[in-house]
C-alpha cells in the first residue's frame, strides 16, 4: 500500500473521487464512467488501474458491449476513508466494505535542512 500522503492524493483526486462515488453502489465499466463524469477515457483507465492496485476498486465481472467486446466492471470497495495526524505522522485508515481495516505505511515529513 502507498504512504498516506500518496494515498491521500490519489483518493482526493477529482476523478478519483468521482469514480469511487459512482462505482459506490453498483458495478460500472470504465466508458460508463467517464462518459457520464466528464472524465478523458486515457484518464480513467489510469485512475480505475491505480486505486484497483491499492485495493480501493475491484473488477465484479465483465459485460458485452453492442459493438460485441467484453469489459470489465469495477465497484468501490471504500466503506470510510480517515486521513490521521498522529504523533508527528501521517497515516490513513481504510475501512472496506468487507469490513476489513487497511492502514497506509506512515509518511513523515523530511525536514530541509
Amino acid at each position: 500500500m502507498m504512504n498516506a500522503y500518496e494515498l491521500s492524493k490519489l483518493l482526493i483526486h477529482e476523478y478519483s473521487a468521482k469514480i469511487l462515488t459512482y462505482a459506490g453502489d453498483r458495478p460500472r465499466t470504465v466508458q460508463d464512467m467517464c462518459r457520464t463524469l466528464g472524465i478523458p477515457v486515457t484518464q480513467g483507465y489510469r485512475h480505475v488501474h491505480s486505486l484497483v492496485a491499492e485495493g480501493l476498486l475491484s473488477c465484479e465481472g465483465k459485460v458485452l458491449t453492442q459493438k460485441g467486446k467484453w469489459t470489465k466492471l469495477y465497484m468501490s470497495q471504500i466503506r470510510r476513508a480517515q486521513i490521521l495526524f498522529d504523533e508527528g505522522k501521517v497515516r490513513m485508515r481504510i475501512e472496506l466494505k468487507t469490513g476489513q481495516v487497511l492502514w497506509s505505511d506512515d509518511w513523515v515529513a523530511n525536514a530541509v535542512v
